[in-house]
C-alpha cells in the first residue's frame, strides 16, 4: 500500500484524539454554556418549538446535542416559570439537575455523541480538502494534525455551538472549491475544430451542495451569515482569473447556490425566517455592547486587536504553528489559483476577528482552525516531497502528542504551549473559555474527598453546581448566572480556612474592581484543580487573612468578617500529594484596577 505509514499513523491519531476527548469529558463537570445548550436543544426537540435560546443561537447545534437523551423520558419542565418566562440559565439548571436521570450521565452521553460526530466529520472533510489541494498524503497528514491539536479535542467534547459551524464553514468551501474547479469539456469537430461544452450540471451539483453546507452553518451559528457574500465573490473572483462561464450563467448558478441555502435555512426554521433574522439582529446588537475580557493583566470591554493571534500563538502547539509557517511559505512560493479558496477562508474570518469586542475565547477562531491544520498539512507534505528522508517526521509527530498528553492530559480546555508557559502557567495570561469555564470542579471535588472534604470558601466561575460533587462550601464573590447558595457552612466553625478560586476570578475578568484578588497572588497555592481552579489554606496565613478579611467587608458579609477576625488560626494544613491532579505552584501575573461584584449576581455568560 502506498501511504500504508501515513494510514497507519493517522488511525492512530484517530484513536489517541478520541481517547483524550473521551478522557476530557470524564473529568469534566458542565461547562458555563452546555446546561443551556442541552435543556435548550431537548426542548427545541420535545416540543418542536424554538423558544428557550433562540434569539442568542440557532437551533440546529442544540438539537444535534440532543438527540441522545431521545432514549430517556426525560421531564422537559414545560410548565416551570422558568421555561415560561425563558430564564436559560436557570432552566438548563432545573433541566440537568433535577431530572429523572443523573446529570454526568445525561450531559457525558450528548458530549460523546457530539465528540465523535464532529470529529468524524472533520477528518472526512479535512482529509477530502487536502488531498484535492495538494495530494494523498497530505490528506492523511492535515488528519494527524487534527486529531493532535488540543483545541479541537476540548472543544469537539463539550456541548457548545462552536464545533458545529466550524464543520460546516469548512464544507461549504470544500464545495465551493469542487464547484471552481469544474472545468468545460473540449468537444472535436470536424476539419480541426472544436468547441467547450460547459459542464452545467456539474455546477448545479456543487452549488446545490455548497447551499446545503451553508444553510446548515447559518442554522448553527450567527456569524455564519458572512457565508454567501463572501463565496459568491470568491467563486466571481475565481471565474475571473480563469474564466469558464460567462456572467449570465455564474448569476444563475449563484441563485442556484442562495435557494438552496435558503431552503435549508428555512427547513430548519420551520419556514419562519422571520425568526432567523430576528435573532441574527439581536446577536449583533449585543455583540456590539461587548464583554468584559482579560489578557495578560489587562482588561478590556471593547477588545484588543491583538488578542486573538495573541491565543492564536499560545493555545496550539509549536508542532502545528511551524508547520502552518511552512505551509504559508509552501502556498506563497509555489501559489496556484485553487490556493485561494484554503487561504482566503482563514485569512478572512481571522482578520474579522480583529474587530470584535468579544474576547472571551480561543473557541471563536474554530471556523479557521480545519484551514490551518490542513496548510500546516501541506507545509509537512512538501518537506517531506523535497526530502525522502523526513517520512519519519510523522511518527515523530505523533509522539509529540504523547509529550502533550502527558503534560496536559486530562484537561486539554486548559492547554497552552510551552512557549506559553505550559497549562500551568494559563491564568496568568487568559480566562474565561480559554482555560476556565467552570469544568474543574470535578477534580477539585476529587482531591477534598481524598484529603478529608473539608469545608472551603468558593469563589467560583461557572453553572456547574459544587454540592452535587460533594462540595461543601461558603460561596463568596462567585461570578454565574443562576443562584449558588452554598451548603449553608459556618465559617465560624471551620478548622481550617481554605479558599478556592476560580482562574477567572482571580484576574477579577467579571468584577468591577479589578484589584479584588490582587492581595492572593502573591500567595502559594496548595493545589490547582485541572489548571482552572487554585486552592489556598490561608489557616496560618497572616496576610492572606488579612485580605480574605478586607473582601468579605467588601462583600457586606459582617458575621464571616467576624469570624475571620475571631479565628486563632492553625498550623494545619491539607498535605500536599505528590501524585494526581496536582499541578505546579507560581506566582500570577498582575491585576488592573477598576469595585466588588457580589456574590451570585448574574453576569454576562460566556
Amino acid at each position: 500500500m502506498k501511504h500504508k505509514l501515513l494510514i497507519i499513523i493517522s488511525l492512530l491519531s484517530v484513536l489517541a484524539h478520541l481517547y483524550a476527548g473521551f478522557s476530557f469529558i470524564n473529568v469534566s463537570a458542565p461547562t458555563y454554556d452546555e446546561t443551556v445548550h442541552l435543556s435548550s436543544g431537548y426542548s427545541y426537540l420535545k416540543s418542536g418549538k424554538y423558544a428557550m435560546n433562540i434569539m442568542d443561537h440557532p437551533p440546529l447545534s442544540e438539537m444535534i446535542s440532543a438527540l441522545p437523551l431521545s432514549a430517556w423520558k426525560l421531564n422537559a419542565f414545560f410548565t416551570h416559570p422558568y421555561y415560561v418566562y425563558r430564564m436559560p440559565y436557570h432552566y438548563g439548571d432545573l433541566f440537568l439537575y433535577q431530572n429523572k436521570v443523573d446529570a454526568d450521565k445525561m450531559l457525558n452521553a450528548s458530549r460523546r455523541f457530539t465528540m465523535a460526530l464532529w470529529s468524524l466529520l472533520f477528518c472526512v472533510f479535512i482529509f477530502f480538502f487536502a488531498r484535492k489541494m495538494h495530494s494523498p498524503q497530505a490528506g492523511f497528514l492535515s488528519v494527524t494534525i487534527f486529531c493532535l491539536t488540543p483545541a479541537f479535542v476540548s472543544n469537539n467534547a463539550l456541548v457548545t455551538t462552536d464545533s458545529a459551524p466550524a464543520v460546516f464553514y469548512l464544507a461549504a468551501f470544500f464545495f465551493a472549491f469542487l464547484f471552481s474547479q469544474v472545468s468545460p469539456v473540449r468537444k472535436e469537430l470536424k476539419k480541426g475544430k472544436y468547441v467547450f461544452i460547459e459542464k452545467t450540471r456539474m455546477h448545479a451539483i456543487w452549488a446545490m451542495f455548497c447551499g446545503l453546507a451553508t444553510g446548515l452553518a447559518m442554522s448553527s451559528k450567527f456569524s455564519m451569515f458572512v457565508l454567501p457574500p463572501f463565496i459568491i465573490i470568491l467563486w466571481i473572483f475565481d471565474n475571473i482569473l480563469d474564466p469558464k462561464m460567462n456572467l449570465k450563467r455564474m448569476i444563475w448558478l449563484c441563485l442556484i447556490y442562495l435557494f438552496s441555502t435558503l431552503f435549508i435555512l428555512a427547513f430548519v426554521y420551520k419556514f419562519d425566517l422571520t425568526l432567523y433574522f430576528n435573532g441574527l439582529n439581536a446577536t449583533i446588537e449585543r455583540l456590539e455592547q461587548g464583554r468584559s475580557s482579560f489578557i495578560i493583566g489587562q482588561h478590556t470591554t471593547e477588545g484588543f486587536w491583538w488578542y486573538f493571534p495573541f491565543t492564536f500563538l499560545v493555545k496550539n502547539p509549536e508542532f502545528l504553528l511551524l508547520l502552518f509557517a511552512s505551509g504559508a511559505l509552501f502556498c506563497g512560493l509555489g501559489f496556484k489559483k485553487k490556493h485561494i479558496w484554503i487561504i482566503t477562508p482563514f485569512v478572512f474570518y481571522f482578520a474579522a476577528s480583529l474587530f470584535s469586542k468579544v474576547q472571551i475565547g480561543f473557541r471563536h477562531l474554530m471556523p479557521v482552525m480545519p484551514f490551518a491544520v490542513m496548510i500546516a498539512g501541506m507545509g509537512l507534505a512538501g518537506i517531506i516531497e523535497r526530502n525522502k528522508k523526513l517520512m519519519i517526521a510523522p511518527l515523530l509527530l505523533f509522539l509529540l502528542f504523547i509529550k502533550t498528553i502527558v503534560q496536559t492530559h486530562p484537561y486539554y480546555l486548559s492547554y497552552f504551549n510551552e512557549i506559553a508557559g505550559g497549562a500551568g502557567s494559563g491564568y496568568k495570561l487568559l480566562t474565561d473559555s480559554n482555560l476556565d469555564w467552570g469544568q474543574d470542579v470535578k477534580t477539585l471535588s476529587t482531591y477534598l474527598k481524598e484529603n478529608g472534604n473539608p469545608p472551603v470558601i468558593f469563589s467560583y466561575f461557572g453553572v456547574a453546581r459544587p454540592e452535587y460533587y460533594g462540595i461543601k462550601y461558603l460561596p463568596a464573590g462567585i461570578i454565574s448566572n443562576i443562584e449558588l447558595e452554598g451548603t449553608n457552612e459556618d465559617l465560624c466553625k471551620m478548622k481550617r480556612i481554605l479558599l478556592c478560586v476560580s482562574a477567572t476570578n482571580l484576574q477579577s475578568t467579571y468584577y468591577r474592581d479589578k484589584r479584588t484578588f490582587e492581595w492572593l497572588k502573591k500567595e502559594k497555592p496548595l493545589f490547582i484543580a485541572g489548571n482552572s481552579i487554585v486552592l489556598y489554606d490561608l489557616t496560618a496565613n497572616k496576610n492572606g487573612m488579612a485580605g480574605l478579611i478586607r473582601m468579605f467587608e467588601g462583600l457586606g458579609m459582617k458575621k464571616e468578617t467576624g469570624c475571620l477576625r475571631a479565628h486563632s488560626g492553625s498550623n494545619s494544613s491539607l498535605p500536599t500529594p505528590q501524585t494526581g491532579h496536582v499541578q505546579s505552584s507560581g506566582s500570577f501575573s498582575k491585576g488592573v484596577p477598576g469595585a466588588m461584584l457580589r456574590s451570585g449576581s448574574p453576569v454576562w455568560g460566556s
